[in-house]
This record gives structure tokens, C-alpha cells and sequence, in this order.
């Protein structure tokens, strides 16, 4: 991000004793100051998993941001992540935790962290807080976040700062595992979908089924 590349040449030689060009880049860093701010249901006390949204956090919180759902165990560590944007942080907890029918992602974070509840395991919630920064002339800063396009980018950076820091013991980034399952869902009813044609059924009769069973692509 922010950075430039500059092809060059190194020594090496190929096999008719020319040079043969590698690519060099010279990358320019950028350090972007951030830190993750706790969730609050009142002054002083952090938001836990499954409660509503507090007077003071309607208060608080019916703004945009970049947010991470934090499941972990005081005393063990950290268990899993989910990193996600909003225009309204608290329509977004309300919808995590009475979520519709058709809100296959929600409906997939509630039995996450209703089962990590069951476990005796903590899910707090955080947003993300950054100084102004630059990038190509675009200014990225924390009363631009209004605009989707500059959440989503933001959102995507944290994904690749988590993806980085991978490693053995890692925490769980939840939203790539929810996005593996639901592109197997999608599969599996296409799949059910296709079935149900060679059975003779049209492509109504297909839908009105799926309907009646309550199924629907992700």
C-alpha cells in the first residue's frame, strides 16, 4: 500500500550469457498509527456477547466503523477474530444477535459465539481507531468514514495485518472460515437446485420448493 515498485536488473546470466532481468522493488513503508478501542455498555465496562445495546451505547456507537468481534478467555488467550465494517455499529450488534432468516453470515457469528458462551469463553468487541494518513493523494481519516469505499479498504488492511501475523497457535480469523462455508452452501443447494431439474421441475417449482424448505444461497 502506498508503495511503488522499480524493475531492474540483477547479475545473473542466462544461457547465451546475457543478463537475465529479475524484478527489484524498492517499496516505500507506510506506518499507519492505529489502536483498537474497547466497546463500552457504560463508562468504565466492556461490552460482553449476547447483550443489547445499552442506552449509553445507542449513545455512543450509531456511527461507522471498522470493528473486530474478540473471542478469547481471560488468563488463556485469544481464540478467534472477526473483522468486519458498518455503517452503524449498533444496528450491526442488533443484527448479530437477533438476526433475520436470510442473514446467512449472522446466523452463522450467533452460533459461533453462542457455542464459544456455552464454553465458559468471553466475546468482546473493538474498533478500529487510526491517525490521518495518505495514500496516492487520497486521505484516509477517522471523519471520512461515512464512505463505504473508505471502510471496506480499511477492513480488507486489517484482514492482511492478521493474515501476516498467522502462524501456529494463531487465532481463528472467523470471517474466512464463514466465507468457506458459506461458498459450500451455495454449492450444495446449486447443486439440490440442479437435482430437482432433472427431475422434471421448472425453475419456479425449483424456487417455491427451496422456499417451502427454507433454503437459500448464502
Amino acid at each position: 500500500m502506498g508503495a511503488r515498485g522499480r524493475m531492474g536488473f540483477s547479475g545473473h546470466l542466462n544461457r547465451a550469457g546475457r543478463p537475465k532481468p529479475t524484478l527489484e522493488f524498492d517499496l516505500n513503508t507506510l506506518e499507519i498509527t492505529h489502536r483498537w478501542a474497547d466497546v463500552q455498555s457504560a463508562q468504565g465496562y466492556n461490552y460482553l456477547y449476547p447483550t443489547v445495546a445499552s442506552p449509553y451505547m445507542k449513545g455512543q456507537y450509531c456511527r461507522p466503523a471498522v470493528y473486530r468481534w474478540m473471542v478469547w478467555t481471560p488468563g488463556y488467550g485469544i481464540h478467534a477474530y472477526y473483522v468486519g465494517e458498518t455503517d452503524n455499529l449498533v444496528r450491526r450488534i442488533q443484527h448479530c444477535l437477533r438476526p433475520g432468516n436470510t442473514q446467512a453470515t449472522n446466523l452463522r457469528l450467533k452460533a459461533y459465539f453462542d457455542e464459544a458462551v456455552n464454553q465458559k469463553q468471553q466475546v468482546e468487541l473493538q474498533t478500529l481507531v487510526f491517525e490521518p494518513f495518505q495514500v496516492n493523494k487520497v486521505n484516509f481519516s477517522m471523519e471520512l468514514m461515512g464512505h463505504t469505499h473508505i471502510r471496506r479498504f480499511l477492513e480488507n488492511l486489517v484482514l492482511v495485518w492478521l493474515d501476516a501475523g498467522i502462524s501456529s497457535g494463531s487465532p481463528l480469523i472467523l470471517k474466512r472460515v464463514l466465507e468457506q462455508d458459506k461458498g459450500r452452501t451455495n454449492k450444495h443447494i446449486d447443486a439440490a437446485r440442479g437435482h430437482l431439474k432433472q427431475l422434471g421441475l421448472t425453475d419456479e417449482q425449483t424456487s417455491r420448493l427451496l422456499e417451502t424448505l427454507k433454503v437459500a444461497r448464502a
